[in-house]
């Protein structure tokens, strides 16, 4: 599923800073899994899902992972990706970063763009 132009993700004071939430949402039989990470001004959206082994990166409970207060780490197998750029930094992604979806802010909002 790709995620249409203009759907509300979260309200920006919804995710910790630094941190990251999960939103999900579904149409259909199609299910997505965004990740939004936030560390100062920096607002991301990403898949969920480890470019690694294909799992979800949060933990059972449905929290992120942050390391250093820079870092989203994937609690399968420990990959560690930027929270700005979702660029790997360490462990098994071999360099593989996470999938960006492209988004705007606006009305204290996040949307996809």
């Amino acid at each position: 599923m790709t995620p249409k132009s203009g759907l509300f993700l979260a309200r920006v004071d919804a995710v910790p800073n630094p941190g990251a939430i999960v939103v999900d949402f579904a149409e259909g039989e199609a299910r997505l899994s965004i990740i939004i990470t936030r560390r100062g001004d920096a607002i991301a959206a990403f898949r969920n899902r480890c470019p690694h082994a294909g799992y979800p990166m949060e933990r059972p409970d449905g929290r992120m992972v942050i390391q250093e207060g820079r870092y989203l780490v994937c609690t399968a197998h420990g990959a560690s990706f930027a929270l700005e750029s979702g660029a790997c930094a360490g462990g098994p992604c071999n360099g593989e970063g996470l999938e960006r979806f492209a988004i705007e802010l606006r009305d204290d909002g996040v949307f996809i763009a």
